[in-house]
């Protein structure tokens, strides 16, 4: 590892937010992009690598890189985007066993209203994801409805909140986070 990128890394470890936003401005692109060819989707590249920040974040102080920063990163994203495909894998596939039950369920009643059961868990589902996001801080609840709800992209939500694109990305992360948390998703 050459001296100046052991400095960063160091100050890094100690929470200097600076060496931070040097870290991620130098390979967050370059991440996305390689995570892109992997997911061959741009959102979900996207997650992938803010999470990888996030976590470096919250772990900066018992992260110990012995190797180049840079293939630890590209690693790291490499394992993400194989996690992310692991675990929406299964999820699909457990969607689509539903699908086939509520087809079946159409095809013998007639209609979707007949299958109970589908409704009171969407119902439930949508309850809670609603109690979720309004137990969410405010400018982080704010951030995500616009995100998830108007379909608006990160530079129009800075350009309304007067927030960095960052800040957004970072507030859309949390939001995230604290949703797979109450739901309990599991890290594959």
């Amino acid at each position: 590892m050459e001296r100046l990128e052991k400095k960063i890394l160091l100050d890094f470890k100690y929470g200097n937010s600076q060496a931070f936003e040097y870290l991620f401005k130098s390979y967050y692109k370059p991440l996305c992009n390689y995570a892109f060819q992997i997911l061959k989707n741009q959102v979900q590249a996207e997650e992938v690598v803010e999470e990888l920040f996030i976590r470096l974040w919250e772990n900066r102080s018992r992260t110990d890189i012995q190797q180049s920063f840079k293939a630890y990163l590209y690693r790291s994203t490499y394992n993400g985007c194989l996690n992310y495909l692991r675990k929406h894998q299964n999820e699909l596939k457990y969607r689509d066993l539903f699908k086939h039950h509520l087809s079946l369920d159409n095809s013998t009643n007639g209609s979707h209203d007949s299958y109970p059961l589908s409704s009171l868990i969407e119902k439930e589902l949508e309850n809670e994801m609603k109690e979720i996001i309004e137990s969410l801080p405010d400018q982080c609840r704010t951030i995500f409805k616009m995100s998830r709800f108007d379909a608006k992209s990160h530079e129009e939500i800075a350009g309304e909140m007067d927030v960095t694109v960052n800040t957004v990305k970072t507030q859309i992360m949390r939001a995230l986070n604290k949703i797979k948390e109450k739901f309990n998703f599991s890290r594959d």
